[in-house]
């Protein structure tokens, strides 16, 4: 039975189960050891807003369910109007795009308690007006072995823990349109990668990961971007650049959650070049990314901020073999970082309306009375993705992101699975674009969901 067969079997059969499944009641604990055969009885499509490690809500489904299927997923639509140039350096169409429609489906089997079948399908389509256009479908699929509260095991593509997005990328657990520019530029989002993950709890307030996966492609580096390109090609089975990822979170803190996570690969490894004699030689292109994060919610606030820090060996060796596989060498940073924080605030209470409680009559699949929310926030972003350049370069032909970023913004959740987004970012970068002009701001209009 192929991949392709297994899917199409896991998604129907998913469908069977919700059309016989009773809806029950959502769950918010936090604590999987706590929860009650009872309460995890469920309806397949029901959300209990609890996370498994390295996945956002939807895809955390099967864990706190005795349902054997589950079917989840979620969608985003965004719209971006630029209020002067844009940097489209890049080439990367998702950092310079007008419109965006991504929807992503996960099907997961549990055939024994100690044992996960797991699949997704991600389709996105993004255009940058009439200019560009692009489609892009990747399929995800990993099988988990529940062995012990302490100590895990997952095999197959999946989410490197890097950050904070990229572990937490469906709509309703960021309040932007769009990820954060440091957690695109600096920490590549939307990273899929084939790896072994071990994983697990220590005590009750800690979890820890570590990982391998196959790694970056050096060949689709670019400057603009860092490390981000080398991710694209996820089905690539090339194990020569592997990758090693660490995470630790501390949750022992009430409505709190810190992070640490870092990786490190050697970019380009088994690649090769030739000197200006001739001769041929490995890459020495060793890189590392630390990142943390803290995330605090009091009341109707909520806090969250990030920072990150990157090193690359060997720029000049990975100039020389982007020379070979672009139309032009790509210069990397030798040093990067990137930071934020952001405030966000709940002003529903202040106009009187929170206090409405749900009721059948009045509640429906769009809004739940009790759920609404209207967060006002306001974000500070710092990346510079040449912190550092190698004296062998000419800073004049840098495609370098020293941006300035601030995003005020507001989402309403008409009900908790359910956001629509607007902000306008205010951006400053320091470097002006090729065509000597400086990028405008931008306003963001975004609605999204999960299931």
């Amino acid at each position: 039975m192929n991949a392709k067969t297994l899917i199409v079997l896991l998604v129907s059969a998913c469908i069977f189960n919700t059309i016989k499944a009773q809806e029950l009641k959502d769950i918010d604990s936090i604590d999987v050891d706590t929860i009650t055969k009872k309460q995890r009885k469920k309806l397949v499509d029901s959300l209990t807003y609890e996370t498994a490690s390295g996945l956002p809500i939807a895809a955390s489904k099967i864990y706190f369910t005795d349902s054997k299927f589950t079917i989840s997923g979620f969608f985003e639509s965004n719209f971006i109007n630029y209020r002067g140039s844009k940097n489209t350096d890049s080439g990367d169409l998702e950092l310079y795009q007008t419109n965006l429609q991504r929807f992503v489906t996960y099907a997961a089997y549990k055939p024994k308690d100690w044992l996960v079948i797991y699949a997704e399908i991600f389709a996105e389509f993004v255009n940058d007006g009439t200019n560009e256009s692009e489609w892009e479908y990747l399929p995800e699929f990993f099988l988990d072995f529940l062995i012990s509260k302490e100590f895990n095991v997952r095999v197959g593509t999946h989410q490197p823990q890097i950050g904070y997005i990229n572990n937490n990328d469906e709509p309703i657990m960021f309040y932007s349109v769009n990820r954060p520019e440091v957690e695109r530029l600096i920490i590549p989002s939307q990273w899929i990668d084939l790896g072994l993950m071990t994983y697990g709890n220590i005590g009750n307030d800690f979890k820890w990961s570590f990982s391998a996966y196959q790694g970056l492609d050096a060949t689709n580096l670019n400057g603009a971007t860092w490390i981000r390109g080398g991710r694209e090609d996820v089905l690539r089975f090339n194990l020569s650049n592997i990758v090693l990822n660490s995470s630790l979170k501390y949750t022992g803190l009430k409505n709190t959650e810190i992070g640490l996570n870092g990786l490190y690969t050697k970019l380009g490894n088994e690649e090769k070049i030739r000197d200006s004699f001739g001769n041929e030689r490995k890459i020495d292109a060793s890189t590392y990314l630390l990142s943390s994060y803290i995330r605090h919610e009091i009341g109707d606030w909520s806090f969250m901020g990030l920072a990150s820090y990157g090193e690359t060996r060997g720029t000049q060796d990975l100039f020389e073999l982007t020379s070979t596989n672009q139309s032009n060498g790509e210069i990397l940073g030798n040093k990067v970082f990137g930071y934020y924080a952001e405030i966000g605030y709940d002003i529903l209470p202040v106009l009187g309306l929170n206090n409405r409680k749900s009721n059948n009559k009045s509640d429906n699949f769009l809004i739940k009375a009790n759920e609404m929310k209207l967060p006002l926030f306001v974000r500070y972003e710092r990346l510079d993705t040449h912190a550092g350049v190698s004296s062998v370069f000419n800073n004049s032909d840098l495609l370098r992101s020293d941006l300035n970023v601030v995003t005020i913004g507001a989402n309403f959740n008409p009900r908790r699975s359910i956001v629509i987004k607007a902000n306008y970012q205010i951006r400053d970068n320091d470097q002006p674009l090729f065509t000597g002009d400086f990028e405008g701001n931008r306003f963001e209009l975004g609605i999204g969901f999960i299931f």
